[in-house]
């Protein structure tokens, strides 16, 4: 599969990454912590000076301030060794730009931090496009249940409820932002709501949830 594909505005599009050699990339919540401001901050038509930023400002001032954004983010879940985006581009080349703001920035910061040096990504970042509604509604789903997916086998709605409770609670996932528990904080601040309730609303969602099923023909590396 070419991953190179040529990104078009107002488009969606599944993003994609982990580490080298499948190592961690997030090893507390410092990193998630800075990763996410980084979507904040490299979500911008400005260059930004990533240092000064973190150094001289408080994180609620950095919610709030200005920028004019280059991609809409509609969903997002950080893992320990990967990461996933559902994210469409606001201006010709705002994913490619957004994307290398990113790696840049997180591997100089969690280069420095560990005392390490050589790339700490698998390569370019991947990239699916979502040629479909019913696409992008599964993408919403396998990123907001990519924590938990893979213990819904065998068994029952009950277990499948409190499994659901447990991913809404997880502050580097955006289905904590949808759910409410993330107002007005970090990770509601880098996604754009209104993406997914073009596709209903969230009671919708949460049933298309607690009925998941895998579709063996989306390709949604990486597991």
């Amino acid at each position: 599969m070419g991953y190179r594909i040529k990104f078009a505005t107002e488009e969606f599009y599944h993003v994609f990454n982990r580490g080298v050699d499948k190592r961690v990339i997030f090893s507390d919540a410092l990193d998630y912590q800075r990763f996410m401001l980084l979507m904040l901050l490299a979500n911008d038509t400005l260059n930004v000076d990533l240092y000064q930023s973190f150094r001289d400002y408080s994180i609620p001032e950095l919610i709030n301030s200005k920028r004019v954004p280059i991609v809409k983010i509609g969903a997002f879940t950080l893992m320990p060794n990967h990461y996933h985006f559902l994210i469409s581009e606001l201006v010709d080349g705002g994913i490619s730009s957004f994307m290398h703001k990113i790696g840049t920035g997180y591997s100089m910061y969690f280069n420095m931090k560990n005392e390490r040096s050589g790339a700490l990504f698998q390569g370019r970042y991947k990239a699916k496009h979502l040629h479909s509604d019913n696409y992008v509604r599964y993408m919403y789903q396998y990123i907001h249940l990519n924590k938990i997916r893979d213990q819904f086998n065998n068994v029952d709605r009950n277990s499948v409820i409190k499994l659901l409770k447990i991913a809404e609670a997880d502050p580097y996932s955006s289905l904590s932002a949808y759910s409410g528990r993330e107002a007005g904080r970090l990770t509601e601040s880098v996604i754009d709501k209104h993406m997914m309730f073009i596709y209903g609303s969230y009671k919708a969602h949460v049933e298309n949830l607690l009925s998941w099923k895998e579709d063996p023909g989306m390709y949604c590396e990486p597991k």
